[in-house]
């Protein structure tokens, strides 16, 4: 009787082993993806996190020249700003920011309005007193 309790514990243990194994084997490799796909995230937020920043500062210079007259507005194309003195200006093309990482442009096009004075997408006619400024940054 004492010898199968022993072999009774020793089955036990081996189930219980074997448990612990085939758990380890499902919960291991989704806490390790887990692990790996936040680490790779967080650069991703810090390059977002950036973007975002790069974004906001050509806002605020769009609506900065905006403010201080049309006369930047006057040709359509792709610019971006820089400063000039104490107040931004916008400089021709797109630039590239950090190394090349990043790439901002503000594309200035003419509104065409219809009769009623709803802006368009096709047709309608030039509107001279608008502008649409479409504003991007990517990485």
């Amino acid at each position: 009787m004492a010898q199968l309790k022993q072999w009774t514990k020793l089955g036990q243990t081996l189930v219980e082993t074997l448990l612990a194994l085939g758990l380890a084997a499902v919960l291991l490799p989704a806490l390790l993806t887990g692990l790996v796909a936040s680490r790779q995230g967080k650069a991703q937020q810090q390059q977002r996190t950036q973007a975002t920043a790069l974004l906001s500062e050509a806002v605020e210079a769009t609506r900065t020249i905006r403010e201080n007259g049309w006369t930047s507005f006057a040709t359509d194309g792709v610019f971006h700003p820089a400063r000039s003195g104490s107040t931004w200006a916008l400089a021709a093309g797109a630039e590239t920011i950090d190394a090349d990482t990043y790439t901002r442009s503000i594309t200035i096009s003419s509104v065409s309005r219809d009769d009623l004075g709803n802006i368009v997408s096709t047709g309608g006619s030039v509107d001279p007193s608008s502008k649409k400024a479409d504003i991007a940054v990517s990485w």
